[in-house]
This record gives C-alpha cells, sequence and structure tokens, in this order.
C-alpha cells in the first residue's frame, strides 16, 4: 500500500513528479506519504487525487508541503 510507496520515494530524494491518485489512500497512508515527501527537496508535482485521505490527512500534508518549496502542482481533486 501507501506505507511501502513511502519507503521506495524515500530512496529516490531527486523525484520531481509522484502520481498517488486513485490509490484507496486513508489517513494512515497519507501520514506515511507526508514523511517521505517531507524529504523530497526536488519535488515539483504531487497527485493525490481520488484518495480517502479525509480532512485530518489533509491538513498533515498541507503541513509537510509548506517545507516543500519546489512544488509547483498539487492535485486534490475528489
Amino acid at each position: 500500500g501507501a506505507g511501502r510507496v513511502a519507503e521506495a520515494v524515500k530512496e529516490l530524494p531527486s523525484l520531481t513528479s509522484l502520481h498517488l491518485g486513485v490509490n484507496e489512500i486513508g489517513f494512515v497512508g497519507a501520514r506515511r506519504v507526508a514523511e517521505a515527501v517531507r524529504q523530497l527537496t526536488s519535488l515539483t508535482f504531487l497527485d493525490l487525487g481520488y484518495n480517502a485521505i479525509g480532512a485530518e490527512g489533509l491538513e498533515m500534508i498541507r503541513q509537510t508541503l509548506r517545507n516543500v518549496t519546489s512544488l509547483t502542482s498539487l492535485h486534490l481533486r475528489g
């Protein structure tokens, strides 16, 4: 699930684009993704659309992304 993806992403610090839309990611998965994304200093695009992140998960993602200054595009539709 999202936890395994998050672990893999940590090994790719120069990743610029991460598409995780339509993956049934919930709050726990959002937390793991947030932890991983924090380390992606080159990330410019993040897609988390059509998941079940919820308001708390979204807030966690928002707090994390404040520190990812390279991000230029965030997709949260659905």
